[in-house]
């Protein structure tokens, strides 16, 4: 047994590790392993165990036995989901992607910004006027209408001429759907300033860029415009693709925790509900395209019921729960529609695996584990290993099949406009993950109830 005095310690490592972009393609270089080198690395160690007769003895002291090889599970493969355009439905490729689709179709719902605000630094205006010819060359074909800013060109980048811009522009003009920044590279701390004042001061949706993205070759800068073109209308309210889900009466919670125990959560609103009683907008389709933030009134009545077990869990760091009697009916803004008891929840961690049988390939995205607790495959890894996440099941009062259990979730994996194609984890789990990382890292503070029903935080 081995005790270390806290005051005698220090921390080791490679603290500089990003300043020595050498040292990071190195040790990145060894992180990423493909299957084969993983799984040959892996049979390698035990191989060396079993023929170290010290390293034998020591396992059989204390009382332990290693397999020859590594585990094993059987699994099957999801059906592919179909992805939802406003014009034209479609299957997505092998890498479970669609960005070729998303920059040449149009959205389910595009929102035109023609009151709109650009500000930059004087010795940035080239790449204001390439961003606004890109912006301009892309959004016919994505169906959506920019219109002509207005411009605030800077003398210089410090934050308080950006602060000093803003408040002005915002406070002589009408009002303005969208504020977009350029920002030079590395400051963090203007991206810090212009959140806080578009999201809790002055509310406003804001998207900012920085400098160095808008450099390169023109396919570059045009994949970067296309991103933007996307985030800009999901934040006005947009809605870009979504999938079949033939539930009806359904609500999604995701939630994330953040520093100071501030539970944020984020809600897919259920369709049957009125309009008059949602303190979020309903959505148009039964896709679930419709993904606003819960607002504060439900965040002080849902504290008190989540079983505090859930919030002290280990594996515990995301949450996702289908369903709608997690809210007591005394603490509902509005009446119940529906009869309170369907719901199930599930938690999710990430979890690495073994490969394949072979050990040669990631298995293919969709795979999963044939367990009512199983391990869900959704994204598709260009490099490395990929890692499947682990989905528990803490009840399931709606008697919903496992089958029924992993292809919602799966469907879930495509809903995540920040990326046109499958992620790891429910979209609703990101999207809280998203806002609880800007709330906490960024804004300090609880963001405008202004902005409540749009997507303010991608």
């Amino acid at each position: 047994l081995v005790l270390l005095v806290p005051e005698l310690t220090f921390l080791t490592g490679l603290s500089d590790l990003r300043k020595n972009s050498r040292m990071l393609k190195d040790v990145m270089w060894e992180m990423i392993q493909s299957p084969q080198q993983h799984y040959q690395r892996l049979t390698n160690l035990l191989r060396r165990v079993r023929d170290t007769p010290e390293a034998s003895r020591e396992l059989e002291r204390w009382g332990l036995c290693l397999d020859t090889d590594i585990y094993r599970t059987q699994g099957h493969i999801l059906p592919v989901e179909r992805i939802n355009l406003r014009h034209r439905s479609f299957l997505p490729v092998e890498d479970a992607g669609w960005h070729r689709e998303v920059a040449k179709e149009a959205p389910i719902a595009a929102i035109s910004f023609n009151s709109w605000l650009l500000v930059y630094p004087k010795r940035l205006q080239h790449l204001a006027k390439d961003l606004l010819g890109a912006m301009r060359s892309s959004s016919g074909a994505m169906g959506i209408q920019v219109g002509q800013p207005l411009v605030q060109e800077l003398r210089d980048d410090r934050i308080e001429s950006y602060v000093r811009s803003i408040q002005s522009s915002l406070g002589s003009q009408d009002k303005l759907q969208m504020l977009l920044c350029i920002i030079p590279s590395g400051r963090d701390d203007i991206y810090g300033a212009i959140k806080k004042l578009c999201c809790v001061q002055s509310p406003v949706p804001s998207q900012v860029i920085n400098a160095q993205s808008l450099l390169g070759h023109p396919g570059k800068i045009r994949s970067v415009v296309q991103k933007v073109l996307l985030q800009i209308n999901c934040k006005l309210g947009g809605q870009l693709w979504g999938v079949d889900i033939p539930l009806k009466q359904l609500m999604v919670v995701g939630m994330a925790i953040i520093p100071k125990s501030h539970l944020l959560p984020f809600a897919f609103s259920p369709s049957m509900i009125p309009k008059s009683h949602l303190p979020f907008p309903p959505p148009l389709s039964l896709n679930l395209t419709s993904f606003p933030p819960l607002q504060k009134q439900l965040v002080v009545a849902g504290m008190d019921i989540i079983p505090k077990s859930l919030l002290f869990c280990p594996l515990q760091k995301q949450l996702m729960v289908v369903g709608m009697d997690i809210i007591p009916k005394s603490h509902l803004p509005f009446p119940p529609p529906l009869s309170l008891n369907p719901t199930w929840q599930f938690s999710r961690c990430p979890t690495r695996k073994s490969p394949t049988a072979s050990g040669s390939a990631s298995p293919k995205p969709s795979s999963v584990s044939t367990r009512q607790d199983f391990f869900l495959l959704a994204h598709h890894s260009r490099q490395g290993c990929s890692v499947p996440t682990h989905y528990i099941c803490m009840w399931n009062t709606a008697n919903l099949s496992s089958e029924h259990l992993q292809r919602l979730t799966f469907k879930l994996c495509h809903l995540y406009w920040n990326w046109p194609g499958t992620v790891r984890v429910p979209a609703p789990c990101k999207y809280a993950h998203k806002l609880a990382f800007l709330v906490g890292q960024v804004l300090h503070h609880e963001p405008s109830a202004h902005l409540s029903e749009q997507l303010f935080f991608l």
